[in-house]
């Protein structure tokens, strides 16, 4: 793919999935612009907290000044919290809402009405979770393990709903606009070897997704093989939820 004059913004960039979507990307040539919480001194990185009004509305004008073009937009920017639902409080509910619906919609909204309404072209990839559509399986949880949030599930299923409502609204701009649903992804930072071995026998093809692979179906969602797919939430979790 010759890509070198097209512009990705990844949201989320320093993340398990960003970092290997970021590599991916710069890999088929595409101009990679970075967000994330983080402060890093790198190319095209940007530092926005998405929790901060004034930092994303700098930011934002930054980008704008820097860059007259942006071809593709994924929204990965997202947050967790593993308390149990008896003791949620305000700051966690908020911070939820902030990164992982707040952001998505400020992103789309900067990146269509400062690139792709004018272009009449541009994608959109959000990031859901299957749970977004289905509740988490208790029996998998250790006493230590990081249980998924009823909050996390929630705002998981607010982005399945804004991308099937960007795709309508969008439409006449020749935008696409998805989502992609994994299941357990493996990472030995995160989980220990009794929770994967858990989660993968209830999987049918018992074992949990590589961050590659979900990075594949994220990539071949920008390129024009993909032009006809449209309002989708594509699930990739080895028939966990079948």
């Amino acid at each position: 793919m010759k890509n070198i004059n097209k512009f990705v913004l990844v949201t989320g960039s320093e993340s398990q999935m960003g970092r290997e979507l970021c590599s991916k990307l710069i890999h088929n040539q595409f101009k990679v612009i970075k967000i994330d919480r983080f402060q890093k001194k790198q190319k095209d990185y940007y530092k926005i907290d998405f929790t901060n009004k004034i930092q994303i509305k700098n930011t934002l004008y930054k980008l704008t000044k820097k860059y007259k073009n942006i071809n593709a937009l994924f929204n990965l920017a997202a947050s967790q919290v593993f308390t149990s639902f008896e003791k949620r409080t305000h700051e966690e509910i908020d911070e939820i809402m902030d990164v992982n619906i707040k952001s998505n919609i400020l992103m789309t909204q900067f990146v269509f009405n400062k690139y792709f309404k004018k272009n009449k072209q541009g994608k959109i990839i959000n990031i859901s979770s299957i749970f977004g559509f289905s509740s988490p399986d208790f029996k998998n949880y250790g006493i230590n393990d990081r249980k998924s949030s009823e909050i996390y599930g929630a705002s998981k299923a607010a982005i399945i709903q804004l991308t099937k409502y960007f795709a309508k609204y969008m439409s006449n701009y020749n935008i696409n606009v998805n989502c992609v649903s994994p299941g357990g992804i493996k990472s030995f930072k995160t989980q220990n070897k009794k929770f994967i071995n858990r989660y993968s026998k209830k999987v049918p093809l018992k074992r949990m997704a590589n961050v590659e692979e979900i990075c594949d179906l994220l990539l071949f969602l920008i390129s024009e093989k993909s032009n006809y797919i449209n309002g989708e939430n594509i699930v990739i979790d080895g028939g966990y939820t079948v």
